[in-house]
């Protein structure tokens, strides 16, 4: 089965069999990475995370989203529905295009602050730069989460691709985005990352705050 073009993609999410008054939605913000680029729907991460923590998660990844696409699908789906937490995944096509880390920053922080200002909570899910970019821009773009997270305390999960970046079986052969095998490693990592979450918290259910 292929995926839904997007034109109709958007259409079917105004619809209010999916926006309706639901409770217990999970909003995941990302690029082709969350949305599960090459993989049919329920092979993505999002998907895959849903079914172990028995919740509601809509994907809201998007192929060769930037930070800077943060605002605007935000402000979409807040308008329809207010998510119990936002799972924050761009970044890694800004490292790839070598956009400024000040630019990035910028982008992030405006939507940390949005969020923040909705009291709707997040937790981050880090990126690295490809080590090529040269000695300075890796570290300085990868600094941008850990910084972040400490500023808006905020949980993070390091890296969104760690056990999977790198491996070849595990990979479409791009060598960048992840096969379904790689997805269940990924969904796995973050399933442990949430459970921890909530455990930290003693309830079963992701605070309002």
């Amino acid at each position: 089965m292929s995926k839904i073009p997007a034109f109709l993609l958007i259409c079917l999410l105004t619809s209010p069999c999916l926006f309706g008054n639901e409770k217990s939605k999970i909003l995941a913000l990302g690029d082709s990475l969350t949305f599960g680029y090459g993989v049919e729907d329920q092979d993505s991460w999002p998907q895959l995370l849903a079914k172990r923590l028995n919740k509601t998660i809509v994907n809201g990844g998007t192929s060769g989203a930037t930070t800077a696409f943060a605002m605007p699908t935000l402000k979409f789906h807040l308008k329809r529905y207010k998510p119990e937490l936002v799972i924050y995944a761009l970044g890694a096509n800004d490292a790839l295009r070598g956009i400024s880390v000040e630019e990035i920053r910028k982008n992030m922080r405006e939507a940390l602050d949005f969020l923040k200002a909705k009291d709707v909570p997040v937790v981050m899910l880090g990126m690295k730069a490809p080590p090529n970019y040269g000695e300075t821009f890796p570290k300085d773009f990868q600094k941008i989460y850990t910084d972040l997270a400490a500023e808006y305390k905020v949980p993070i999960y390091p890296f969104l691709l760690e056990g999977v970046a790198g491996e070849a079986k595990l990979n479409q052969s791009d060598g960048i985005h992840p096969n379904p095998e790689g997805y269940k490693v990924i969904a796995n990592n973050l399933y442990k990352f949430m459970k921890d979450y909530y455990a930290k918290r003693n309830t079963g259910n992701i605070p309002a705050k």
